[in-house]
C-alpha cells in the first residue's frame, strides 16, 4: 500500500503523516515515511 500525503503548508501534513504511520505500524504493517521538500531546492548546502 502506498499513501501521499500533500497540501499547503501549516495544514497538518505532518501531524497526519505520524499518526497515520503509527498506526499503521501498529497493525504490523512495516512503514516507510519520507519527508521532501521540493520548494528548496538548496535545502541539502
Amino acid at each position: 500500500m502506498k499513501v501521499l500525503v500533500c497540501g499547503k503548508g501549516g495544514s497538518f501534513k505532518s501531524m497526519v503523516t505520524a499518526m497515520l504511520a503509527k498506526s499503521m505500524a501498529e497493525r504490523s504493517y512495516n512503514v516507510l515515511v519520507v519527508d521532501s521538500d521540493e520548494s528548496n531546492f538548496l535545502l541539502h548546502k
